[in-house]
């Protein structure tokens, strides 16, 4: 299985309205959206996670949705995954809280270091996100991990390693060097003109790579939840 390309949204970086830069994004071929609005309360989220999921069946286009931070909206809107940052719940709770519900969706999370990326591993994180490799917008001033220390956590850990930080479709072959199991990019594409275009050359760069992930992405190993209607319990019943 090829690397696995990442778009997490950003509505102040993207120059077009939201939906339709991921929907471009998925268009070029981006496997997954994260969706991440950090300060929209849990409605809007919901809505508006639902209104996207709506947009690209709408459009005959799949991609799978991950949620950042919010497990609550990952699990009411049926995405595949939840992607945890350093605020959100831990690990082990999140997995604990899923179980429970017997929510299939993965569980991933951002780690900064080699100790978090392990620590994350024995938690029981599905995959990591580990940046920044290079220097971004996003962490402005902050000197980049690189890239050998992403592929010294693909080497130590068991799970996937999706890297982040800085990586377009000029560098992103050193990136999957390293075995990584794909990339996360924020302005390389939706802070393009054309997300679609910048989506499509990223993915044409990453199947230029000779080396496969270490541990495959598990886009084909589980399917999201079903959504719970509006106003309906878990067997789909009005209450």
């Amino acid at each position: 299985m090829n690397a696995v390309l990442h778009v997490v949204s950003d509505r102040q970086r993207t120059r077009l309205p939201l939906h339709e830069s991921l929907l471009q994004s998925v268009e070029g071929g981006a496997d997954v959206i994260q969706w991440r609005e950090k300060k929209a309360p849990a409605a809007q989220s919901y809505q508006e996670c639902s209104a996207f999921l709506q947009a690209m069946a709408d459009a005959g286009q799949q991609a799978a949705l991950f949620v950042n931070d919010r497990l609550d909206v990952a699990m009411a809107v049926g995405a595949l995954g939840v992607h945890l940052a350093a605020k959100s719940l831990p690990v082990a709770v999140a997995r604990r809280v899923a179980d429970r519900a017997q929510w299939p969706g993965l569980i991933g999370c951002s780690v900064h270091s080699f100790e978090a990326a392990v620590a994350a591993a024995q938690a029981g994180a599905d995959y990591i996100t580990f940046g920044h490799i290079f220097a971004s917008e996003s962490h402005p001033g902050l000197p980049p991990r690189g890239v050998g220390e992403l592929r010294r956590i693909v080497e130590a850990v068991s799970i996937p390693v999706i890297a982040i930080g800085g990586i377009d479709h000029t560098n992103v072959d050193v990136v999957l060097a390293t075995g990584c199991s794909g990339v996360a990019v924020i302005g390389a594409v939706i802070g393009h003109p054309n997300p679609r275009q910048a989506a499509r050359q990223l993915k044409q760069a990453m199947a230029r790579s000779p080396v496969q992930p270490k541990h495959p992405f598990p886009l084909l190993n589980r399917t999201p939840a079903t959504t719970i209607p509006e106003g309906g319990d878990e067997h789909g019943q009005r209450i």
